[in-house]
């Protein structure tokens, strides 16, 4: 099977759960659980899509230091391609605080790290040993404050060029999504094959109030399809003559720090083996649900992402045929 090329951010997550809520300055508040593990957009989506046996390139960058050199380790030991990851001479590894409460949502505070380095040169540096790819998807874009959307729309076009498809999940702007940034961003969906942003980066990318007026303003942005995760209430899909939405699987939330970036890699995989729209969201969806609710060995496999997914499959062509 063709794999996925990924080019995106990498860090250490510190995540400390079961949280009442956040605390006021000068004050404490208590976890139950907490747990250090290699994490970042990228490597979520890296980890989920081995795991569901899709071969993975990764571009990114870590410290020289121990941290970084765990990452490295996890990443190869799960089958993935880390010849693009370089170690920054000097540099310390990014990490983020993810404060969990009891419901499952989540909070970050973050240090960026050698993030702060990463660039247009150092993608294009590292990606060279990488040939034309079937889909090419840039995983948090707004944790690299110094990296334009102007060159990734450039590594777009090139890869659309020679018939490649491209994603894009930018995550959460720390910055205040100011200008110029946002109008790069909007700009970039030009070159996006399937743009995949939670409500929250919808709504503020364009300032609308509604996932259906996000999705739409997104589409006239250049987006050639846009699929908004809506956490509880699901996802939906918007593109040209094309509207979609599913549920979400119904399970009890343990920690939900990552869940965007394994339902791409459900996604992703979807569209590496052809399937329709809407059985590409049903299994990003499976996948992410399954990974929630665990408390260990939390990134599903194929065979448990299928199972989970067979009665929303079988819903839905059922109501191909009546139709």
């Amino acid at each position: 099977m063709a794999g996925i090329d990924i080019i995106g951010n990498l860090n250490m997550d510190l995540v400390i759960r079961g949280l009442p809520g956040m605390p006021a300055w000068g004050q404490e508040v208590i976890g139950d659980d907490c747990i250090l593990l290699p994490s970042g957009q990228a490597g979520y989506t890296s980890f989920a899509l081995r795991r569901l046996g899709i071969p993975v390139r990764l571009v990114a960058n870590v410290g020289d230091d121990p941290w970084g050199s765990s990452i490295r380790e996890a990443l190869a030991a799960a089958g993935v391609d880390c010849r693009g990851v370089e170690a920054r001479k000097g540099s310390h590894t990014g990490i983020s605080v993810a404060c969990v409460r009891d419901d499952g949502e989540r909070a970050f505070v973050s240090y960026y790290g050698c993030l702060m380095e990463f660039d247009g040169d150092m993608i294009r540096r590292n990606r060279g040993f990488i040939p034309s790819p079937d889909i090419l998807a840039f995983c948090g874009l707004n944790t690299f404050p110094n990296l334009s959307p102007l060159h990734v729309e450039e590594i777009f076009r090139e890869t659309r060029l020679r018939g490649g498809e491209t994603v894009l999940d930018t995550g959460w702007d720390p910055l205040g999504w100011k200008e110029p940034r946002i109008g790069e961003l909007r700009h970039l969906l030009s070159e996006v094959s399937v743009f995949i942003p939670n409500i929250d980066e919808a709504k503020a990318i364009t300032g609308r109030e509604s996932a259906d007026e996000a999705a739409k303003a997104l589409l006239d942005y250049g987006a050639g399809l846009v699929v908004v995760k809506l956490g509880a209430q699901g996802s939906m899909a918007l593109g040209a003559g094309i509207c979609e939405s599913i549920p979400a699987l119904p399970v009890r939330v343990f920690d939900a720090v990552g869940a965007g970036d394994v339902y791409n890699a459900g996604f992703m995989t979807g569209m590496l083996r052809g399937d329709g729209l809407r059985d590409r969201m049903i299994f990003g969806s499976a996948a992410a649900s399954l990974y929630i609710s665990r408390d260990r060995d939390r990134f599903p496999s194929n065979h448990e992402v299928v199972r989970a997914a067979i009665p929303y499959l079988i819903a839905t062509h059922d109501d191909e045929e009546a139709t």
